[in-house]
């Protein structure tokens, strides 16, 4: 389990991104829209997200500490979380299903007096963004709250929003805020893993990116590599024709090794989908603000 920072003191929240392979989880200080600083009203259904790309960095700037366990630890989170203040609330995208969710919720139990978690899904619209997808409701979770992340970051840019986990998924803004659709593939460790699990001879074994490989655990990755830089590097061209302004942003797991091996312009942030919730739970917050003044 990887976790860093200072313990919370109990007037924050929790987010917590649950992926197929690891859950991603982070303690932020409590903030409201009215002290965000950047909004030109006070309404909860109208942040600043898509006002000012500083916005983007109240989430960096009140992180107080953040950990990953894979699926299967998740259970050991509650001997970390118990040395912790309960949290204000507590926001969750899960992409992993009902399997997990009984050992995440044990796990919550830490806390006697803890909030009921709430579970996000796709909307119609949030935060700024707008669902273009055909059944909006199918779009995963983890999805949507990268692309209100990566709208808090750009502002009114369009952009390409890249997530190198277990898949790969490469979405679009446009300069409204407008998710017009995007495409998956499987991510760089499942390519991998695919051609050993399908092949009689090929090594399961780690090798590395070389421009003339000359074994093949270094051609397999070298060519994952060449393959996922390949996709992105096509969408990306394919997108700015439409939008010639378009900036890319790069996360997941996998994408510090995907980066040096992209021949676009592109922005690498960290947990793009925790600094979305972190957007969502200052909106629901908001809103919980309303409804306690009516």
């Amino acid at each position: 389990m990887l976790t860093a920072g200072r313990v919370p003191s109990g007037s924050d929240w929790l987010l917590i991104d649950v992926g197929n392979t690891f859950l991603k989880w982070g303690r932020y200080s409590a903030i409201s829209i009215q002290n965000a600083g950047k909004q030109d009203h006070a309404d909860a259904n109208n942040t600043p997200l898509n006002k000012s790309p500083q916005v983007y960095r109240l989430a960096l700037e009140h992180c107080i500490v953040q950990g990953r366990v894979l699926l299967a630890e998740i259970p050991i989170l509650a001997i970390d979380w118990r040395e912790q203040a309960c949290p204000a609330m507590i926001v969750i995208s899960s992409v992993a299903g009902t399997r997990v969710r009984n050992p995440l919720l044990r796990a919550l139990e830490v806390w006697h007096d803890a909030p009921a978690p709430r579970w996000i899904s796709s909307l119609d619209e949030e935060c700024g963004v707008h669902n273009r997808y055909r059944n909006p409701g199918q779009l995963g979770s983890d999805r949507w709250a990268a692309l209100i992340g990566a709208r808090a970051l750009v502002g009114s840019q369009a952009a390409l929003v890249v997530v190198c986990g277990t898949a790969t998924t490469m979405d679009l803004l446009d300069t409204e805020g407008n998710f017009e659709g995007g495409s998956i593939m499987p991510g760089l460790g499942l390519m991998q893993r695919s051609l050993h699990e399908r092949t009689a001879a090929l090594p399961d074994a780690s090798g590395e990116y070389l421009q003339y490989p000359r074994q093949t655990v270094d051609a397999i990755a070298s060519g994952c590599l060449h393959a996922q830089a390949g996709a992105v590097e096509r969408v990306f061209r394919q997108y700015k024709d439409e939008h010639p302004k378009l900036i890319c942003i790069l996360s997941g797991g996998a994408a510090r090794m995907l980066s040096p091996r992209l021949e676009i312009a592109h922005r690498l942030i960290d947990n793009l989908v925790l600094e979305g919730l972190f957007h969502i739970a200052m909106q629901m917050a908001a809103r919980q603000a309303i409804e306690h003044q009516g």
